[in-house]
């Protein structure tokens, strides 16, 4: 039995542990906000983006790039923020880096514990309460868009708005579903905001449809763009047939 066999079960049981998982936290905080400090932002209208914040939302971005969004909505607001994470160990460790960045984990995910954290999401919305979801986590298909944010959009009233980031100087994490972008210091950056979209109550599940698959083209322009921009090469949204998209 090799070394990597046998420490790989203490390993797992090691980051169950509550101030291990404080603790790497901690170090994502302060990495992306050394990331942060020591970038050069671009904006697409800073008096825009501070006008789009400055109201209750339904803010979403796509889990390959919320690393640095707690890092801007700290810049621009200091507003009430409520996120949607997973309540697995990795969902653990970003709920308690939120924490670090004042924004309130909601405990649930896109996929599991869909109608608790529904109802709680619903009832931050109607208290006209700013809320963050990941509309392709935490399992994918990669930059495809979920139903759930045009839901909320339609019972709220509240506007959605997309959040998007892309840095000159990064990696990416190839084997993850999601292609994770990891920002790297002393870089050059943009951020930028979609213009809010409002979904019409008591729409039927055709324009669901329809919103959902313009919210999704709007998302990916916007990503396609500023990745060009930095000089990326542009994340493309998976297969559709690659996951199936669930609801919530």
């Amino acid at each position: 039995m090799s070394l990597k066999t046998l420490l790989k079960p203490q390993l797992k049981k090691l980051l169950k542990q509550p101030i291990v998982l404080k603790i790497i936290s901690f170090m994502i905080f302060v990495y992306t906000r050394m990331v942060g400090l020591t970038t050069r932002w671009q904006f697409g209208n800073r008096q825009q983006i501070d006008q789009i914040l400055s109201q209750p939302l339904i803010l979403v971005g796509w889990h390959s790039r919320a690393t640095m969004l707690p890092f801007f909505w700290n810049k621009f607001t200091r507003k009430n923020l409520y996120a949607l994470v997973s309540p697995h160990n990795d969902g653990q460790i970003i709920a308690h880096f939120l924490k670090f960045y004042g924004i309130t984990p909601i405990n649930g995910s896109t996929n599991e514990k869909a109608a608790q954290s529904a109802i709680e999401i619903m009832h931050l919305l109607k208290k006209q309460q700013t809320i963050f979801i990941s509309p392709d986590g935490p399992r994918g298909p990669r930059m495809r868009m979920k139903k759930s944010p045009i839901y909320f959009a339609s019972k709220s009233g509240l506007p959605i708005v997309f959040a998007h980031f892309s840095i000159s100087r990064s990696l990416f994490i190839s084997k993850a579903w999601d292609k994770t972008l990891l920002p790297l210091p002393f870089s050059h950056g943009i951020f930028t905001l979609s213009q809010p979209l409002y979904i019409p109550a008591d729409i039927d599940d055709t324009q669901v449809e329809h919103y959902r698959r313009q919210l999704e083209n709007t998302a990916n322009e916007i990503s396609i763009i500023c990745d060009k921009m930095v000089g990326l090469s542009p994340t493309l949204p998976a297969d559709i047939n690659e996951t199936k998209n669930k609801r919530f």
